[in-house]
């Protein structure tokens, strides 16, 4: 999610019925740091606790510039590349839908973002964009790939088309799925961050049942939660740095260069997927996406919330493996 002070073309009038949930989030993340930092107080995770259960073997890592990043490789190796680049608080597990539909006609990469997942911390704790992005190329070499589609969610969907924009030669197609990347026109409740003490104390303050709630907001369909997942929330964030680098990600968000008026000059094919039920970046940004991108197409979908990647992952793949099968083909 990104915020800003500037309005994008009359997206103020749009925001409806998200404006509240987004300012009383706020209020509510400011009274929970402020009455609970006592009880809510979680330590972080050392890796070695957390890989056995989140990390399939050795084989699962690979050094990019100093960074031990945590990837998973699946699928036939002469097939075409799909990339797949996660959302904040989030890590590679969230495309496992994606992998079960299309590693058996594609070659699903996928890491753990710097900052997020079994990766951890960025070395330098650069979490711009520009970095990211750098990142994402550094990676590509390292595994000795040519060129691969690259799908992102939420600030892996800004990523995604950053990329695209500075690597267009690597990127035959692309696929956003509520992609950050646009001015927000409301105000972020995560300005709070700016309050001196703030940001340690929230980045202790995760307890089970906020993360629960958390994951609940963001699905259409809450029920679709499992106990399992809030589990895999819960644990992932709390791995050493993490939570660190989650409160230095909003802090950049809040005076965050955007670059969406390059749209316009992206050539690649794109696949545009929204969630109707994402309050987090309401659907009309779907429509943004898709009007500014040339040569763009959006889907959306009317019970899923900002990761229909994970919440329905049979139906968006179906979709993903639909364009590329009409664009890989052309």
């Amino acid at each position: 999610m990104s915020g800003s002070d500037d309005d994008d073309d009359g997206a103020g009038a749009r925001c409806g019925r998200w404006r509240r949930p987004l300012a009383l989030g706020g209020l509510a993340l400011g009274g929970a740091a402020a009455a609970g930092l006592a009880w809510a107080h979680h330590h972080d995770l050392p890796p070695a606790e957390l890989e056995p259960e989140y990390a399939e073997g050795e084989d699962d890592f690979l050094d990019v510039d100093g960074l031990r990043v945590h990837y998973r490789d699946e699928g036939p190796r002469d097939a075409p590349v799909l990339l797949c680049l996660h959302g904040t608080f989030s890590s590679l597990h969230t495309w496992d839908g994606w992998v079960d539909a299309l590693a058996g006609e594609y070659r699903v990469v996928r890491p753990d973002l710097p900052g997020h997942g079994l990766t951890g911390p960025h070395p330098e704790d650069d979490y711009s964009m520009a970095a990211y992005v750098a990142f994402v190329e550094a990676f590509r070499e390292r595994l000795d790939i040519d060129e691969w589609v690259v799908a992102g969610n939420s600030r892996g969907g800004e990523i995604a088309w950053r990329y695209a924009l500075d690597h267009p030669e690597r990127t035959p197609a692309l696929v956003l799925v509520d992609s950050m990347g646009f001015p927000m026109a409301f105000e972020s409740p995560f300005g709070i961050i700016e309050l001196p003490w703030l940001p340690n104390a929230i980045a202790r303050l995760t307890p089970r049942r906020l993360v629960r709630r958390s994951v609940r907001d963001v699905y259409g369909d809450p029920s679709r939660v499992s106990e399992e997942l809030v589990d895999r929330y819960h644990d992932l964030v709390r791995r050493e740095g993490n939570r660190d680098a989650g409160v230095e990600l909003v802090r950049r968000d809040v005076n965050a260069t955007h670059r969406h008026e390059e749209l316009a000059d992206l050539g690649t094919p794109t696949l545009v997927l929204w969630g109707e039920e994402d309050y987090l970046i309401p659907p009309w940004f779907g429509e943004d996406f898709a009007e500014a991108i040339p040569d763009a197409e959006l889907v959306t979908y009317e019970d899923a919330g900002h990761t229909p990647m994970e919440e329905i992952p049979e139906r968006t793949a179906a979709d993903v493996r639909r364009f590329l099968d009409g664009r890989l083909g052309e």
